[in-house]
């Protein structure tokens, strides 16, 4: 195969421009520590914002707002429960992401790592 087809066989494969602008839009709510922060109490706590806000130190404004972004781009998901409305990860995917990152970003991280461990991510 010569070097002109391998490269037609190759931009066959990639993705189109839009779904790469898809993917980047997405992945652009991991880069805020505020609602990475969200992530991290939801993968095993269902909570409503007067807690997530207590926990974070935030005010129920700013947790609303990020919630709202998250809720957007189908991270969280929300149900009722008498007078709460509860919030919790949408799927599995949501914990996997957070968690590869995490794994990957404290692998040249001393703190990070040890801070992972103890706290059992």
């Amino acid at each position: 195969m010569d070097k002109t087809c391998h490269i037609e066989a190759i931009k066959k494969t990639a993705l189109s421009e839009e779904a790469m602008k898809t993917l980047a839009s997405f992945y652009s709510i991991f880069a805020d520590s505020t609602r990475l922060s969200i992530v991290a109490l939801l993968l095993s706590h269902e909570l409503c914002v007067n807690d997530i806000a207590e926990v974070l130190s935030l005010s129920q404004s700013r947790v609303s707002h990020q919630l709202q972004v998250l809720r957007k781009h189908d991270v969280v998901t929300f149900y009722r429960s008498g007078k709460q409305v509860l919030y919790t990860l949408k799927d599995n995917h949501i914990k996997d992401l957070f968690r590869t990152g995490l794994e990957h970003s404290s692998e040249k991280d001393e703190a990070l790592y040890k801070e992972r461990k103890e706290k059992g991510y």
